[in-house]
Order: C-alpha cells, then sequence, then structure tokens
C-alpha cells in the first residue's frame, strides 16, 4: 500500500473512532463505524488515483 492510501484509510478510522463515541447513534452503527471510515478511506484514495492517472494519461 502506498502512503497516501494508508493516510486515507486512517483518517477514515480516526473519524470512525470519534463517531464510536457518540451515545446518540445506534449501537450497530457505532460499532461498525472505524470499519466504516477505513473503507470510505479506501475508496476515496482509489477515486484519488484514477483522477491522477487520468489527467497524466492525456
Amino acid at each position: 500500500m502506498g502512503s497516501t492510501r494508508i493516510r486515507f484509510m486512517m483518517l477514515g478510522f480516526i473519524i470512525g473512532v470519534i463517531l464510536f463515541f457518540l451515545k446518540d447513534l445506534p449501537t450497530g452503527f457505532r460499532m461498525a463505524a472505524p470499519f466504516y471510515g477505513a473503507g470510505i478511506g479506501l475508496l476515496t484514495d482509489g477515486i484519488i488515483a484514477r483522477i491522477k492517472q487520468h489527467r497524466d494519461g492525456k
């Protein structure tokens, strides 16, 4: 994994952990939030990588 991929994944995970401590959210969502955040971070990195690759290709 590249450094940006890990960076976005960790940012998503940290945001998910912050959501974990919000008591107003349902328990199932709170337990899954760090993993959802990490997945969203990976998706964001993939989108950014494709945009950069597309720009470099032209």
